[in-house]
């Protein structure tokens, strides 16, 4: 068993839950090596993967940006090209290879499992049927500007970040307009925040707020958006009635803290995804790590040394990034990063919150579907032997519990959890 340690204390009081260890593997591509070449995940490349997005199946999709076409990685880890003709930019639709791109660097997946990518060179929000076929539904091709309208009449200028409301709307990051829009099932367009080309660090409502550079999205339970204010160095949150605050961060503040979502600091954050306990995951490309906010406002680093480019994987702090751009939450409760400059889609093991109840000891933890844990146990700090608490078990759920019937009351025990890979 490839084996991930998580440890955490316990004296049988109350629920609570202690945070342990990270993992991360390469699920695909080659460190540092820059091409196209599908096949299982080892034998792929790619060049500069920006955003991901993960479908109901658990299939993957990459907007591969500097090959400007759409991959695809399937859960069994073979990677093709979905849309797109590999070094060729364009601005064709059409289907699969016919398809042209220009540095596709969002993607979502909307409604009927249709992509819906941000053809950043080409100012155009694109969209892909499951048979690869490619329309423009907003914007027109190599016509940059800021243009309120319906389809072909609209215009954005470096489009980034894609989001979807419940309604079907699409939030766009609209990042050299310095504005979020909004793209209507109809095609029609309309700004929902910010000034166009005027950037800033303003709340407010309307016109009033202003972001700069925002590029990436996500939609939390309650339907606010959250929107990572790259070049402010700053997570904002946009509530359904359009008011915008800042959510983390110092604005124009680059740096690197944890801890209250106030205080902290990033640098040029990219991505966001969010979990289903409403944990918002951020790749913080410029400090090489991936951060986490939980519900409460804490922030914590999941993975990866600030200010320490690399490509190591392992467990422990071991493994090292190089500026993480895309983040995507499969269906199983996986977390996969694209990191970008190491050329690389890794996977990342979120570390393990165990949460105890007393009297008796129902041990429960956020599970990833088809990870085999297994609990361990102890009487005493840093000495002895320690024992299995029943056989392992292989998750079935993205939570999963174990009861500790040693007696009531029971003793005293320390825990720890493996799992696998």
């Amino acid at each position: 068993m490839n084996n991930r340690l998580v440890q955490l204390i316990l004296l049988f009081v109350s629920a609570f839950g202690l945070s342990a260890q990270d993992s991360v593997t390469t699920l695909a591509g080659r460190a540092l090596v820059n091409g196209l070449t599908n096949g299982p995940g080892a034998n792929a490349v790619f060049n500069d993967p920006a955003a991901l997005a993960a479908d109901s199946a658990g299939n993957l999709y990459i907007a591969d940006s500097q090959n400007h076409v759409i991959r695809k990685m399937d859960a069994n880890g073979l990677v093709t090209t979905f849309a797109g003709q590999a070094g060729t930019a364009g601005n064709n639709n059409g289907t699969g290879a016919a398809a042209r791109f220009d540095t596709p660097s969002g993607i979502a997946v909307g409604p009927n499992n249709y992509l819906f990518v941000s053809d950043t060179g080409n100012h155009t929000i694109r969209k892909i049927a499951p048979d690869g076929a490619v329309i423009t539904i907003a914007g027109t091709p190599e016509q940059s500007g800021f243009v309120n309208a319906l389809g072909a009449v609209a215009r954005f200028n470096s489009p980034l970040g894609l989001a979807f409301a419940s309604n079907g709307t699409l939030y766009v990051a609209d990042c050299g307009n310095h504005s979020i829009r909004r793209v209507s099932p109809d095609g029609s367009v309309a700004t929902l925040a910010g000034s166009s080309g005027d950037w800033g660090t303003a709340d407010g409502t309307g016109a009033t707020p202003h972001f700069n550079g925002p590029v990436g999205l996500a939609v939390d339970g309650q339907g606010n958006l959250f929107v990572s204010d790259s070049n402010n160095h700053a997570i904002r949150k946009i509530t359904p009635a359009g008011m915008v605050v800042t959510w983390a961060g110092v604005p124009l503040m680059d740096g690197y803290a944890d801890g209250d979502r106030l205080t902290a600091k990033f640098s040029k954050p990219a991505e966001l995804a969010f979990d289903r306990h409403g944990n918002l995951f951020i790749a913080d490309s410029f400090n090489h790590v991936i951060r986490k906010i939980s519900a409460a406002g804490k922030i914590e680093t999941i993975t990866g040394l600030a200010r320490f480019p690399g490509y190591s994987g392992g467990i422990n702090g071991q493994a090292r990034l190089f500026n993480p751009y895309g983040l995507a939450i499969r269906p199983d409760g996986s977390l996969v990063v694209s990191d970008a400059y190491n050329e690389l889609i890794r996977l990342v093991g979120v570390p393990i919150t165990l949460e105890i109840k007393a009297p008796l000891a129902t041990l429960s933890w956020d599970s990833v579907i088809g990870k085999r844990y297994q609990i361990q146990y102890r009487s005493a700090f840093g000495v002895g032997t320690w024992i299995d608490l029943r056989d392992p078990i292989t998750a079935t759920n993205l939570n999963t519990s174990l009861l500790d019937d040693a007696g009531s009351p029971p003793a005293r025990r320390i825990y720890r959890a493996l799992w696998n890979n």
